[in-house]
């Protein structure tokens, strides 16, 4: 700039630059630039945080049309869900695998394990010791990870498929959730959640809601998404050509053929990383494998003007009885167990922590199930000390429509066989009330956190009507309660 430049010229050259840093070509350029060169000299934890940041600011989230449908009832004489386990030589993990499966909350579902030609001796004799112990265990020679899903797949009887590795672990409400959101809402294809890595790396993985002008230039969903069978069928399966990434060029062609995904912004798949991981083989001979991402999909690269027409296709499909394929108390495990479930705003639960003494109810023997259920958003996942304190957590927004949180609610309730549901200043569980009681068997309190003088440590009594809690008196005309046992005045 000329010492000589006038105030003037300096202000009209700034408005200039800002019109111009303000411009979507500029943006459009700039995520090339920062995703397709520089990032690519940046440390993972860098490159992390800018997909974060930018994200916010060049993703805009599009409203989608929504359209009402009935669901097909499934045949209750299948699974309802269908997890194929690749294994090579992973015999020393997959224990720690089928343990969180072991875990989940959904438990109608199948495990089929497929051995891609394992020779490692360990291996072969897990293998043999599955097979003693009822698990289904497929043979195939060598070959890769794409040819040994498609294998599983094509002879799962689930409606729903989730190809896990046999180094990972699920959290126990994965399957639950995913498979909520999917029956809630028809024009879903695939639903999954954020990643935490253990092993030789422990950090978050913020997977991405889905995008498919993202998924042209990285990966953002994780390998083991819940996925409609049907989705599969319909796009050909997995490509087994490719020695890697498999899953990234599944989900690219799922998309082009119309498909989309939604995101759980919950960490509910741990991911191992070490030494032979899979991922890392990939990186190390990724460049040919993009080419042939990009060979297989060479038109929607070469016009990426198509994804917008695809876009516009979305419909979101919803269900006037969302959870019917979900609705048997068989489905779920210890279904015979005594549950309480807790409807609260996280605000709430807060406030209450310091009178109601959570944990000490999970640390009786003879305790129930806690079940809480959250109306509203919140931070849940980063406290880790609300994590210890219930069995399960429910947070509405995060995997459900609002249109069927009700519904959610009552078939929690029933599918649990839960004896009674605690409100704790959840105004919107406040209108809920007559169509709960209408609906379910459970005892309906409400213990708002300033009148109550119990403690939550007590519940194990609560549940069997042995303590009579007094009911915040703004609310007793609404629950108007009318078990054996009346409320305290």
């Amino acid at each position: 700039m000329s010492p000589n430049s006038s105030p003037s010229t300096i202000w009209q050259l700034k408005k200039f630059a800002g019109r111009i840093l303000d411009s979507k070509c500029f943006r459009v350029l700039w995520q090339s630039i920062s995703f397709g060169f520089i990032v690519r000299f940046l440390p993972r934890s860098v490159k992390e945080r800018l997909k974060d940041f930018y994200r916010g600011i060049l993703v805009t989230p599009t409203t989608i049309p929504s359209v009402n449908e009935d669901i097909e009832t499934w045949d209750h004489s299948k699974p309802m869900l269908t997890v194929v386990i690749p294994l090579y030589n992973q015999g020393q993990y997959i224990r720690e695998a089928l343990q969180s499966l072991e875990l989940q909350t959904f438990s109608d579902f199948e495990t089929l394990i497929v051995d891609d030609g394992s020779d490692e001796q360990n291996t072969l004799e897990v293998i043999e010791d599955l097979r003693s112990e009822g698990f289904r265990v497929l043979q195939q020679e060598k070959s890769n990870v794409a040819t040994a899903l498609n294998y599983g797949i094509s002879v799962a009887r689930g409606k729903y498929i989730c190809c896990f590795a046999a180094d990972d672990r699920l959290e126990p409400t994965y399957f639950e959730k995913c498979l909520c959101l999917l029956e809630s809402n028809a024009g879903l294809a695939f639903a999954y959640s954020l990643v935490r890595t253990f092993g030789d790396e422990n950090r978050i993985w913020i997977t991405e809601p889905f995008d498919l002008r993202i998924l042209l230039e990285y990966n953002h969903i994780c390998a083991t998404a819940v996925l409609r069978k049907a989705v599969w069928e319909q796009v050909g399966g997995f490509d087994r050509l490719m020695d890697g990434y498999e899953d990234w060029d599944f989900w690219i062609k799922a998309g082009e053929a119309g498909f989309r995904g939604a995101l759980i912004p919950e960490i509910l798949f741990n991911y191992r990383r070490h030494g032979i991981s899979l991922n890392r083989q990939s990186d190390r001979k990724s460049q040919g494998l993009i080419e042939r991402i990009r060979n297989n999909h060479h038109n929607l690269y070469s016009h990426p003007e198509q994804i917008k027409k695809i876009q516009d296709r979305y419909r979101d499909i919803t269900i006037p009885q969302p959870f019917l394929n979900l609705s048997r108390k068989e489905q779920y495990s210890d279904s015979k167990k005594d549950t309480v479930v807790i409807i609260a705003s996280m605000q709430k639960v807060r406030a209450a922590q310091r009178h109601l003494r959570m944990t000490s109810a999970i640390s009786q023997p003879t305790a129930p199930r806690v079940l809480l259920l959250l109306t509203d958003h919140t931070s849940y996942d980063n406290d880790e000390r609300y994590r210890v304190d219930l069995d399960q957590v429910y947070i509405l927004p995060r995997f459900l429509d609002s249109y069927c949180w009700l519904s959610f609610a009552i078939n929690l309730i029933e599918t649990r066989a839960a004896k009674l549901v605690i409100m704790l200043d959840a105004h919107l569980a406040y209108e809920w009330t007559a169509l709960l009681r209408a609906e379910t068997s459970a005892r309906i309190v409400d213990l708002t956190q300033d009148e109550i003088e119990c403690t939550l440590g007590s519940i194990h009594q609560l549940s069997g009507y042995d303590v009579k809690p007094r009911a915040s008196t703004s609310h007793r005309s609404v629950l108007d309660i009318t078990n054996e046992r009346p409320l305290a005045p």
